[in-house]
Parts: C-alpha cells; sequence; structure tokens
C-alpha cells in the first residue's frame, strides 16, 4: 500500500537558510517509509473503537467509553464521593438529555466572537485575523504572560511536557510569552483558523520547512522570530530560553487578514444548558508525570486549572498569569488524540489532528461525554454527545486538553475538588 507523504506541509528546501532562533535539536530525521498520520486507514482506525467501562482511557487503545458509564460515573462521584486515585466502574445508566434556555428577543443578534462565542462590540471588530502564540510550559517559563487573554488555549504533548498553542483573537495583547518554538503537530492543528498568524521562536530545518510550506498553501501566514524580528524581545531578567515575548497587537496590525471561522459551536449569548452531569473537577495525566487538574469554580463561573511541577508544589500548583491571575476558562474540551512520530524529530511526538475519536467536555460546572470528528485540517472540530447531540460550549474562553489516546483521566471527588479550590488565587 503506498502512502502519501508524511510531510505535507513541507517547502522543498534547495539553499541553505539562514541562522535561526530556536530551542530544539538541528538534525533532521526523516522518515520516507513511515506510514502518513492523514491516510484513510489511520482516519478510519480512530473512528471506531469497541466501548469499555470505565473512566480512565484502557492502554488497549479503545477510547469510547458507554455513555451511560461516563456520566453516571461523575454522578456517583458528586453523590458519594472517592478515592481520587482510580477509576470508579458505573453504576445505572443516566438520561443524557438536555433542555437549552434563552430570553426571547425581537432584537437582531449581535455580533459574536467566533472563538469564544462571546458578545463583540461591533461588527467590525471582528475583522482580523486569529494570532496563534507557541507559548512554554516549563516549570521554568511560569508564570506565563496574557495567558488569560487567549480565546482559546491548545494543550498538547511535546518531549516529555507538554506545550501550549494559545488562540488570540477578541484580545490582542502587546506582549505574550515566552514564545517557543513550533512542533509538526501545529500547522494541522492551527490550519481552520482562517490562515492565523503564527508566532514561533523557530525550530529545526524539518519543523521550519514545515511551517513555510503550510505558508505556501496558505494555511497559516508565518509572523516568527525570524519574519517579524521587530516585534520580539527578551527579557533578560529571566533565563533563556524561557524570556522570549512578543507584540502580537504590531504583529497583527501590519499583516491583512480574515477573521477566523468558528471551530466550536456555542450556545447564544444569555442561553442555558442542562446537558450532562455535575461534575467537581477532572485530572488529566499526560504521561512522564505531567497532570492538569480543573476543578469547577462556581463563583468565577469557570475551571481553575492546578498543576504540580518541580518548582510549584501542591499549595503552589495554581496556573497563574503574569498578574497572578488564575487560570479559569469557562470551558475544557478533552479530545483523546492518536500520537505519531514527528517526520522531522523522532524524539518528538506528532498529534493526529484528524478522524475522530472519544471527548469530555467540561461546561457549566457539568461534564458531557460524546465524540469528536474533524475531516479534513481545514474543518473545524464537531462534537456530538452519545445521543448523536451536537455539544454546545458556554460563551467564553476553552481550554482543549490533546492527551493521548490511552491517556489517564479521572473525575475528582468534592472533596479534591474542594482542597484545590482553597488553594485557588
Amino acid at each position: 500500500m503506498q502512502h502519501p507523504s508524511p510531510r505535507p506541509f513541507a517547502a522543498p528546501r534547495s539553499t541553505p537558510e539562514p541562522s535561526r532562533v530556536h530551542d530544539e535539536p538541528t538534525a533532521e530525521v526523516h522518515h520516507p517509509s513511515r506510514v502518513s498520520p492523514y491516510s484513510a486507514s489511520r482516519r478510519a482506525e480512530s473512528a471506531g473503537r469497541p466501548s469499555g467501562r470505565h473512566w480512565r482511557t484502557p492502554v488497549q487503545r479503545r477510547p469510547i467509553i458507554a455513555a451511560a458509564a461516563a456520566l453516571t460515573l461523575f454522578a456517583t462521584v458528586t453523590a458519594c464521593g472517592s478515592s481520587g486515585d482510580k477509576p470508579v466502574d458505573a453504576a445505572a445508566p443516566a438520561s443524557s438529555s438536555s433542555v437549552v434556555e434563552s430570553t426571547s428577543t425581537t432584537a437582531a443578534a449581535p455580533t459574536v466572537w467566533p472563538l469564544s462565542g462571546a458578545v463583540a462590540p461591533e461588527a467590525g471588530s471582528i475583522a482580523h485575523s486569529a494570532v496563534v502564540v507557541k507559548m512554554d510550559n516549563s516549570p521554568d517559563a511560569r508564570p506565563q504572560m496574557a495567558i488569560n487573554d487567549a480565546d482559546m488555549v491548545y494543550e498538547l504533548k511535546v518531549e516529555g511536557i507538554t506545550r501550549y498553542a494559545l488562540v488570540y483573537h477578541s484580545t490582542l495583547p502587546e506582549a505574550v510569552g515566552p514564545v517557543r518554538s513550533a512542533r509538526s503537530s501545529d500547522p494541522q492543528l492551527i490550519s481552520n483558523l482562517g490562515t492565523p498568524l503564527l508566532v514561533w521562536s523557530g525550530g529545526n530545518p524539518g519543523v521550519t520547512g514545515e511551517v513555510e510550506g503550510a505558508a505556501a498553501m496558505g494555511a497559516l501566514t508565518d509572523r516568527g522570530y525570524n519574519v517579524a524580528t521587530g516585534h520580539y524581545w527578551r527579557d533578560n531578567s529571566r533565563k533563556a530560553p524561557h524570556n522570549l515575548y512578543a507584540n502580537i497587537a504590531a504583529i497583527d496590525a501590519e499583516t491583512p487578514g480574515v477573521p477566523p471561522p468558528p471551530v466550536f459551536s456555542f450556545l447564544a449569548p444569555g442561553a442555558t444548558s442542562t446537558a450532562g452531569v455535575d461534575a467537581p473537577g477532572v485530572t488529566i495525566d499526560y504521561g512522564n508525570h505531567v497532570r492538569a487538574d480543573y476543578a469547577w469554580d462556581a463563583e468565577r463561573g469557570g475551571w481553575d486549572r492546578f498543576q504540580v511541577d518541580e518548582t510549584h508544589p501542591r499549595g503552589s500548583s495554581a496556573t497563574v498569569d503574569s498578574n497572578g491571575v488564575q487560570v479559569a476558562p469557562q470551558n475544557v474540551v478533552i479530545l483523546f488524540l492518536e500520537y505519531g512520530q514527528s517526520p522531522s524529530d523522532s524524539r518528538s511526538p506528532m498529534a493526529i489532528s484528524t478522524g475522530g475519536g472519544e471527548a469530555f467536555v467540561l461546561t457549566n460546572g457539568k461534564v458531557i461525554h460524546g465524540s469528536w470528528s474533524r475531516g479534513t485540517t481545514l474543518d473545524p472540530w464537531t462534537l456530538t454527545d452519545d445521543a448523536g447531540q451536537p455539544i454546545q460550549l458556554t460563551p467564553g474562553r476553552t481550554w482543549v486538553s490533546l492527551p493521548e489516546v490511552g491517556s489517564t483521566v479521572l473525575p475528582l471527588d468534592p472533596v479534591a475538588a474542594g482542597e484545590l479550590l482553597a488553594e485557588r488565587v
């Protein structure tokens, strides 16, 4: 069977490139015989797996658990509590029906920001490109600057840790960072954002070729350090490479573009939904001792994020921005993805963000179990519950967690969630 090239966005390179700012190995590792992660066979393989019976995604690569199991597990944990350390078997089936209510009005529908569903000041305010910033998530990078201003944040696996791809549209800060390098996962992940501007520090020759190839195809606009150097600077009070920052307001202003299309479906402003079951919180295990906790904060109307690492013990694990404001998005979307090996670096995992798989959506204090699908890299994410109905998010900011199929995700019981909330800032 012949498979397409594993580097769909790679640009031809006939002359040496000038020295680039990056923080990755420079050796390019190309595997011409590797199966492309975008082949029809891989998409079909990830689309239809049998159901399991536990909240934890089984390591045998069977990601879709029974709807009743997922929902009643959360209902059981909320009512009775659990250890928080191991998955719990489901009890009885629970209804996944929902009721959406909205205030009736004869006024014209307001203009909303496409990536958050929140009301925009006026129609003209959305008429500019989205900006994607690759941002560090290592212990030395915390606290990050302007992390709370992003409409969406993707968190995905890199070498041993996770890294963020922050998507800005409704707010364009004059300082964001630390800015870090791109990965092979990025061009396919962000190419449904309507030719977004990519802000990144650089990369090895292979990844650089993939970004340049994606730009040549119109999938993104390269506004990295080596292209828009004048809008980047180093903060000498922090150690490199965790000290590169960018002015994305200036980058966006000098780069004509078009607004991104919606990539998720949102409730109309003012509408509410009863879909799902109550959920105090969740722990997402990315592997290699990287775990992120989210606890529902009814006072804030968001999911407070926490992450313990080498320099942030539990008492100081709240994820905050450089102003000390806690990260608490209105939505947390968990999409289980297959990961392959980057064709540009054998040590780097590559997220396969087309096809389909299992999903959990945390919104408005509840969890909804279902599935995700995305036919091509230009398509939005389609989320459906276990009854086949579309899942709609609460207007506001969304963090999108992309753990690998087989990763462990555990519900927090009320006691564990309360302990986290006691550490919020």
